[in-house]
């Protein structure tokens, strides 16, 4: 299982890379939906924008069909406050 590391004020976040169906802002915060039926809602201290999702879609798409450790941290426009999964 492939996935992405979102840098925090102190350490990281992990985050699936597989089975994305759609990366969007929704209220300031980045959401990755997944063809699973789940979605994770990535906050930042500050608004988060559409550069942001450029970078998680670049992070995804580097680790498409990829297994083992994450790829490199990545740096949003703010540090990540926190990560939610939840249903759609």
């Amino acid at each position: 299982m492939g996935m992405i590391k979102l840098k925090k004020a102190a350490g990281f976040d992990l985050v699936s890379a597989d089975n994305v169906g759609a990366v969007k802002i929704v209220s300031n915060d980045v959401v990755i939906e997944y063809t699973t039926g789940y979605k994770c809602t990535i906050a930042g201290a500050s608004n988060l924008v559409e550069a942001d999702v450029e970078l998680c879609l670049g992070g995804i798409d580097e680790m498409n069909g990829a297994s083992g450790k994450a790829n490199e941290i990545i740096a949003l426009s703010s540090l990540v406050t926190g990560t939610t999964v939840a249903s759609l």
